[in-house]
């Protein structure tokens, strides 16, 4: 062994316990060398009346932005989402890797870890998603082309997320009536959208205003006005006295919540009578098997309180090698109202 391999030797034994160690250049591949630890947009053209829009200061922003400040401080005073928490660059490319998605950072988000997803999804897709869906690399979207296939986060998640539903007879039930909560840009709302055409009801709402002015003009964007409705928070429960729902979806928000937040949300879904609730945690410093806050709090003994228990949950991946190295992975639940 030569000199510069005794001194790496040396100095991993002196650091290995801190969870880092020295390899090789060489041994690298490209994605491997330059992490991402901030925010990153792809540096595609921006549609049409965008950038005049999608602005810090719209007043349709500003309005709702201080109609969240005077609204119930208990669901709207953030953990992690400040005003502060997303940059005018972020709104402009808000599918980029921001606030909202993480594509580029976090476990498992490399070009391997993406092949890897799309093939098991292919695997399993009795829907024909890969079909009816999509993508682009719209407002910062950053995608990548495997076996032919363009492909983002957004979109593998989002087919997950939706086979998930059909696993628990959900997904393609006539007249489907539901309830996004921290409905983040609206990125689950055009996928269901887009595969399930039985959906008759879906409402998307947010107790961050940041995303509830993002999600309206995406999913006008989109083509989708007429199917969906984005709700601001202050609106919430006058709009559930008059649209019963069947099921709410809590992508990745409760984990970024206060849990008094977290006990708002369970109070108001349990007064409607909202029967189930699909909840997909961070997984934060487990697994995602457990409901856990960013903090490690757990919440499932608040949705316990208010009548929501855990019936079903599995692997985002059911196979054991995707779950140890596909996209970011976390377990998906399903809960009942009993």
């Amino acid at each position: 062994m030569g000199f510069r391999g005794l001194f790496r030797r040396s100095v991993n034994q002196l650091v290995r316990h801190l969870g880092v160690e020295i390899v090789a250049s060489h041994l690298l591949y490209d994605w491997q060398r330059e992490p991402i630890y901030g925010s990153a947009w792809h540096d595609a053209p921006l549609p049409a009346g965008a950038e005049q829009y999608l602005r810090m200061d719209n007043a349709k922003l500003v309005e709702l932005q201080q109609r969240y400040r005077r609204f119930d401080s208990a669901v709207s005073i953030p953990s992690l989402w400040s005003d502060e928490y997303v940059r005018p660059d972020d709104l402009l490319h808000f599918r980029g890797d921001n606030a909202w998605v993480w594509q580029l950072r976090g476990k498992n988000t490399n070009i391997v870890a993406y092949a890897l997803t799309l093939y098991y999804l292919r695997s399993i897709d009795r829907l024909g998603l890969h079909d009816k869906l999509t993508e682009d690399e719209k407002f910062g979207n950053f995608t990548f082309t495997i076996g032919g296939r363009r492909v983002s986060r957004d979109l593998l998640d989002s087919i997950g997320e939706i086979y998930f539903l059909d696993r628990v007879g959900i997904a393609t039930r006539p007249g489907l009536r539901v309830l996004d909560i921290g409905a983040g840009y609206g990125r689950l709302a055009h996928r269901m959208l887009a595969a399930l055409p039985g959906i008759r009801t879906f409402l998307c709402t947010d107790a961050v205003a940041l995303s509830t002015f993002v999600s309206d003009y995406y999913l006008r964007f989109r083509g989708l006005q007429e199917r969906v409705r984005v709700v601001p928070l202050d609106q919430i429960n006058e709009v559930l006295l008059q649209s019963p729902i069947d099921v709410a979806l809590n992508i990745h928000s409760f984990s970024e919540c206060r849990t008094e937040a977290i006990e708002w949300w369970a109070a108001l879904l349990s007064k409607h009578q909202v029967p189930e609730l699909m909840v997909v945690p961070n997984p934060g410093g487990g697994t995602g098997e457990r409901l856990l806050t960013n903090d490690g709090q757990a919440f499932e003994p608040i949705l316990e309180r208010h009548g929501y228990r855990t019936v079903f949950k599995e692997p985002k991946f059911l196979d054991p090698v995707v779950q140890e190295y596909g996209l970011q992975p976390t377990w998906h639940h399903l809960l009942k109202l009993q």
